[in-house]
């Protein structure tokens, strides 16, 4: 169920994040004191598991629009988003990616502070998991905002490349300068491992962070920096506690939305920030990507339907709701992130039986043959085509061509055609990082990002 409770001191930092909103305080709320009070803040749902960044996602390759479409654009930021314009974000735009990542991050500030003020309950079961979520969420959102606005984490230049600013009290009037990225990634990395030491193994609802999905996102993590052998011991863990794939042999392919909200692959709830790019009636599946999915593979009618022509519309969103895509952690992901741990650490046998246990799911009843590899590279690049046809648009495919871009064999350079006009986007290019919104360099001063 999706709540809206918004206590005064919540609305603030809302108008201050934004300064946008012109929104007086209803001063009959009550503000939050009580660790059901904090809870309530934490299952605001339509703020804290929406708007997970999604520029990433609509500057990738796993789709294009008709110059129709692209002229019908209601905002600058997309159009510019489009083609991968130097500039994205005139004065007086809204960033929601930038604006609303830090909505989130206060709402978990003030739920953090507050929970050093209780004095009845410190320490149950309610309190720590209040405090484990506020935790997870906080690093999530600090992930997700480094994945867009920072460099890829290089370990020789993390320490004086620029990451975001940590903002780490609730207090509005602070301004924070920018972290570096080795500043960055450690706080999500401390953030997360108080958080699970305190997060049930399972949540009540998946709206709610667990341990599962905490260990999720830590494999998340750890493969985009590359640390694989830790990336593998995260996925390990994750599964042990859950572990159940959803055989599509189950469900309705001819359904306009076969996927449930909450279905059972889902660890954690969330959905990208809405934009125009993505819109599911009318956005375009990439033709090369489509085809890469044989007759058997279920996937190949469970995400797709037709469009006009003989194009083809996304329609295989976890997020159960035609409007937004989902941003969350699940299984599915485990397993094609434990394959590629594996391919990378010279393990290609292991690696595709996580591969063959995920595809055996996906395709007809009797139809799927185990697929072999001839060495770990041949894992390697099994692996990947899979993982891009398995997780499209769920906000991963940025991060995974920046990551990829940094090796030879998978480096892409990115074509748009716009009105007659060729953009293209060459690997590890400076436009892999998104600017600081302009309204965020005016009101702190902090360094913007060159492209």
């Amino acid at each position: 169920m999706i709540k809206r409770i918004f206590f005064p001191a919540v609305i603030i930092l809302l108008s201050a994040c934004t300064e946008k909103l012109d929104i007086k305080p209803d001063q009959s709320l009550n503000v939050p004191e009580t660790i059901a009070d904090f809870q309530a803040l934490l299952d605001n749902a339509d703020i804290i598991n929406a708007f997970i960044p999604s520029y990433g996602e609509a500057g990738a390759d796993n789709y294009y629009i008709t110059d129709t479409r692209y002229n019908g654009l209601s905002t600058n930021n997309d159009r510019n988003t489009y083609i991968w314009a130097k500039d994205l974000f005139p004065v007086n735009d809204v960033a929601a990616d930038w604006t609303y990542g830090y909505v989130r991050v206060n709402y978990c500030n003030l739920v953090l502070e507050g929970l050093e003020h209780i004095t009845t309950g410190m320490g149950t079961t309610a309190y720590n998991n209040v405090k484990g979520a506020a935790l997870f969420l906080r690093a999530l959102s600090f992930y997700t905002l480094a994945g867009e606005f920072c460099k890829p984490y290089d370990s020789a230049t993390a320490a004086t490349d620029p990451g975001i600013p940590l903002r780490l009290k609730s207090d509005v009037q602070i301004i924070y300068q920018r972290a570096s990225i080795k500043a960055t990634y450690e706080q999500v990395l401390a953030d997360l491992a108080v958080a699970a030491e305190l997060l049930p193994d399972i949540a009540t609802s998946k709206t709610r962070p667990s341990k599962a999905a905490l260990y999720g996102l830590l494999a998340r993590i750890h493969l985009s920096l590359k640390n694989y052998r830790e990336a593998l011991d995260y996925v390990n863990l994750s599964l042990a506690i859950y572990h159940k794939l959803l055989d599509y042999n189950t469900l309705d392919t001819a359904s306009s939305l076969p996927f449930d909200m909450f279905n059972d692959e889902v660890l954690f709830f969330a959905s990208l920030t809405p934009t125009g790019l993505l819109r599911m009636s009318s956005t375009i599946v990439d033709s090369a990507l489509y085809r890469q999915y044989q007759d058997n593979d279920l996937r190949k009618s469970l995400f797709f339907r037709d469009g006009m022509g003989n194009t083809k519309l996304f329609k295989g969103t976890y997020s159960g709701n035609p409007f937004y895509h989902f941003g969350g952690i699940t299984v599915d992901e485990m397993y094609i992130t434990r394959a590629e741990c594996y391919a990378r650490l010279s393990d290609p046998v292991h690696a595709m039986e996580d591969l063959n246990t995920l595809l055996r799911t996906r395709w007809k009843s009797g139809s799927y043959t185990d697929m072999t590899a001839a060495n770990a590279d041949d894992a390697l690049k099994k692996v990947l085509t899979e993982r891009r046809k398995e997780l499209l648009f769920r906000g991963l495919r940025w991060i995974d061509l920046r990551r990829l871009n940094k090796d030879a064999r998978f480096a892409k350079t990115l074509t748009r055609i716009v009105k007659g006009s060729v953009y293209q986007l060459l690997p590890n290019d400076a436009r892999y990082v998104y600017p600081i919104p302009a309204d965020e360099i005016i009101h702190s001063g902090i360094e913007q990002n060159v492209r």
